[in-house]
């Protein structure tokens, strides 16, 4: 969530946000050492599905400055040419 919305200042987080989909979420073997092996997979699994969200909204956010970027680029070459 945090690199999304910092996203707005600096547009290289929202690529370092999308780049979470093609990492996997793995706990280290004491995390949560106090719950039970079922407990701490729904944990994880409600984290990623959490992560996986966030990374997709950077990614469509990515996505839309690229374009509008390169719209605003192909204007001004355009004006510049005519």
């Amino acid at each position: 969530m945090y690199l999304f919305k910092f996203g707005f200042l600096l547009p290289l987080f929202w690529l370092a946000g999308a780049l979470i989909l093609l990492s996997p979420l793995r706990a280290p073997s004491d995390w949560e050492a106090s719950k039970p092996e079922s407990e701490r997979a729904e944990l994880i699994e409600s984290m990623r599905r959490t992560e996986v969200r966030w990374a997709r909204r950077c990614l469509v956010a990515l996505v839309v400055f690229v374009l509008a970027v390169a719209a605003a680029v192909l204007c001004a070459v355009v004006v510049v040419r005519t």
